[in-house]
């Protein structure tokens, strides 16, 4: 009876070590409703249906000479896919990163596993025994180094940047190496036992060479989305001045003039028509209202190019800025946190039929040692979405965007701050808190 709860035991093993690993990768994932009831009853699901699929299929190939390598095969496959099936019950998260996030956790669980089976030889027999305070040290160990080299450095914003076919291909070159490998080096086992250590430091090898790889992906990918942006920056810039030089042209020759209209003005008895006449001077220099000057330039370019988008839909943007405040964080950064902000503010109010509706405020100020980011509309409608963030109600188009919400949190959170959104009486407002880094 003993022996057989040992081996009930045992079977649990690999689904908890997955789990476990799996939590640190998908513990910084935004959480679906009701977080802690989806959890208990999945966790203990995925405990137990591998093993019951492992039975089934020991049955199945108890006849055949593959046996033992099939079921182990079978009982790893099934760990692996209801783990997938946990992260998607409990997060909100697309099928491929899903399936990502447990793909990086099955090699951190692999690699655990041969570094503990390559120190602690004894463990190789499989008894409760093995599974000690030397276990808990390894494996405690592996994780913590694998959170801080790997698992901390692929999340962006609580999600995975990963495309579908990367994922799969990551998903098929990752199984092969941690399953087919674990399962072969079972096999050597009992035919020669001096090739086990060998193949264990091969999968090891195996298994933080494609984590290192993820690693440098994602990274690559950060400075492909950092020059994407600096590009945008510059080409800001450039039209801005354009702008700024054509509009300065324009006030100029009409400021040249402007003595000989005041002095037609002078001559014009007609009420209307001078009325007229001194609109049409006003409209010539009101371009100067729209040029924004903070403090810091980066903030002036979003500010003056989203202000003269707002001019041109009849919305008010009022602006008090402290531009200086924001000197201790990246130009890229600083653009599309506001540029995303002032878009989707631009979006909410442009729909308003009522003209003091469709107004935008814009604070920026510090305060102690925090720096406060605030974005203030109107909107009409209803939000929606799981979670802490409302869902987009823009329709998806070609070329390049900025990363909505999500960006607005994951550059809050890149600076140790956070985001945080209220919404009511149809007033939507946005808050950025940051601490203040010395410049």
């Amino acid at each position: 009876m003993m022996e057989l709860w040992g081996d009930f035991l045992l079977s649990l093993m690999l689904p908890a070590e997955l789990m476990v690993a799996a939590a640190l990768y998908f513990v910084r994932c935004p959480r679906r409703s009701r977080f802690l009831l989806r959890l208990l009853p999945a966790g203990l699901l995925t405990l137990f249906l591998p093993v019951c699929v492992a039975d089934l299929g020991n049955g199945l190939l108890s006849m055949t000479r593959v046996s033992e390598m099939g079921t182990s095969l079978i009982y790893s496959f099934a760990s692996y896919f209801v783990v997938a099936g946990l992260a998607l019950l409990c997060f909100r998260l697309p099928l491929r990163e899903a399936f990502y996030g447990t793909t990086c956790a099955y090699l951190t669980q692999h690699l655990a596993y041969c570094f503990h089976r390559l120190l602690f030889p004894q463990a190789l027999n499989d008894t409760l025994d093995s599974y000690n305070l030397g276990y808990l040290l390894v494996y405690g160990l592996v994780y913590l180094v694998a959170y801080y080299a790997f698992a901390r450095h692929l999340l962006t914003g609580g999600e995975y940047l990963v495309k579908g076919a990367y994922s799969l291909a990551t998903t098929v070159s990752a199984l092969s190496v941690a399953l087919v490998l674990s399962a072969v080096a079972q096999e050597l086992r009992t035919v020669d036992g001096t090739l086990y250590p060998v193949c264990l430091l091969y999968a090891m090898a195996c298994c933080s060479f494609v984590l290192w790889i993820q690693v440098n992906q994602k990274r690559r990918l950060d400075d492909q989305r950092k020059l994407d942006m600096q590009e945008q920056l510059w080409l800001q810039h450039k039209a801005q001045y354009e702008m700024s030089a054509e509009n300065v042209e324009l006030i100029n020759r009409k400021c040249h003039d402007l003595k000989h209209q005041i002095a037609a003005l002078r001559s014009i008895s007609d009420q209307g028509q001078r009325d007229k006449s001194i609109q049409e001077l006003e409209q010539s220099v009101m371009i100067y209202d729209a040029m924004v000057e903070t403090g810091n330039d980066v903030l002036d370019t979003v500010l003056t190019e989203k202000s003269l988008l707002c001019e041109q839909r009849g919305i008010t943007l009022t602006c008090v800025a402290d531009g200086a405040c924001l000197s201790f964080m990246d130009a890229v950064d600083i653009y599309a946190l506001f540029g995303n902000a002032l878009d989707n503010a631009i979006e909410a109010v442009s729909t308003l039929a009522s003209e003091e509706l469709r107004t935008i405020a814009v604070m920026v100020f510090a305060r102690a040692n925090l720096v406060f980011l605030q974005i203030e509309n109107y909107y009409d409608g209803s939000l929606n979405g799981e979670g802490d963030l409302p869902e987009t109600t823009k329709a998806q188009e070609p070329g390049y965007h900025g990363f909505g919400l999500k960006s607005i949190r994951y550059t809050a959170e890149k600076y140790g701050g956070f985001l945080t959104i209220q919404s009511e009486d149809n007033v939507f407002l946005l808050r950025v808190t940051i601490p203040r880094y010395p410049s």
